[in-house]
């Protein structure tokens, strides 16, 4: 007669044990997976921006300028849901693939009229970062830098997107390759759209770099705010000669303000050596 083989079974206080050191691993490996993912979503971000460089160098080839912040009768450009602002990015829809939403595109009458409603409304690919949580759907995550201090949208401002005013290549004297173009936002809830030339669509980088939505809690139809995103300690931002640079949320003030500015004639901080740039710090 054989015998039977007795099966031990786990008791419970094994149990528990195998269960705590699952949970310990997965406590670990979750960091890991979460980077990875923020990883990925910064390469598609990458690859927005990209396209919305390539965009720009070809309306400049086929206009000899970049197109305009945004159009208005008057300045300063409010937030608000009145008057012309058609904008720089609405004019480089058909260069972005989209040759349907860029027909759609009524110039004869301003942004918010019922003629525009349908393509304001639409949720426009590629002009979104997958990290960005904000709404409405039909908000831009990439903004125009219009200037290099906070101040409302008006035609005397350095950056590369003013009102009514095109900029060529020739007027970006301080050189593309130091000269900021396009960077993020964060996207609150009375964002205008991505068709919009206001604050939607213009910022410029006199809070710093932002990382929460709170510090542009703001009530003021004229106040533009800074360049932000919801990626983890910093930003990206394309420059006029195509590099897109994630810039630290730590990053000196004097140089996001060197960046924004097309022709301040100065020598870039980050290219000088480190007792210029004590010295400068001291001034």
């Amino acid at each position: 007669m054989h015998a039977l083989k007795r099966m031990r079974a786990f008791t419970l206080v094994e149990l528990l044990v195998v269960i705590a050191i699952i949970g310990l691993l997965i406590g670990l490996l979750s960091p890991a997976v979460q980077a990875m993912r923020e990883s990925a979503r910064q390469v598609t971000c990458k690859t927005n921006l990209t396209s919305i460089s390539l965009a720009l160098q070809s309306y400049h080839d086929r206009w000899l300028h970049f197109p305009v912040g945004t159009i208005s009768d008057s300045g300063p450009v409010k937030s608000e849901a009145n008057g012309d602002h058609h904008n720089w990015l609405g004019r480089l829809a058909d260069l972005l693939d989209q040759p349907v939403i860029a027909s759609k595109i009524d110039r004869a009458v301003g942004v918010y009229s019922d003629k525009n409603k349908q393509v304001r409304e639409v949720i426009f690919p590629g002009i979104q970062c997958p990290s960005s949580l904000g709404q409405p759907t039909n908000a831009s995550s990439y903004t125009g830098i219009h200037h290099v201090k906070e101040k409302s949208i008006d035609t005397t401002d350095l950056g590369c997107f003013v009102m009514n005013q095109p900029v060529s290549m020739d007027d970006v004297s301080d050189g593309l390759a130091n000269t900021a173009f396009v960077s993020e936002k964060l996207i609150g809830l009375d964002d205008l759209g991505w068709l919009s030339g206001t604050r939607a669509t213009l910022r410029n980088v006199g809070g710093g770099i932002q990382s929460n939505l709170d510090e542009f809690a703001v009530e003021d139809p004229e106040t533009v705010g800074s360049i932000g995103s919801r990626h983890p300690a910093g930003v990206h931002v394309l420059f006029g000669s195509g590099a897109i640079v994630f810039h630290s949320d730590q990053t000196d003030q004097r140089v996001l303000e060197q960046m924004a500015d097309r022709r301040d004639g100065e020598i870039p901080i980050a290219l000088q050596s480190l007792d210029q740039q004590r010295e400068q710090s001291l001034q």
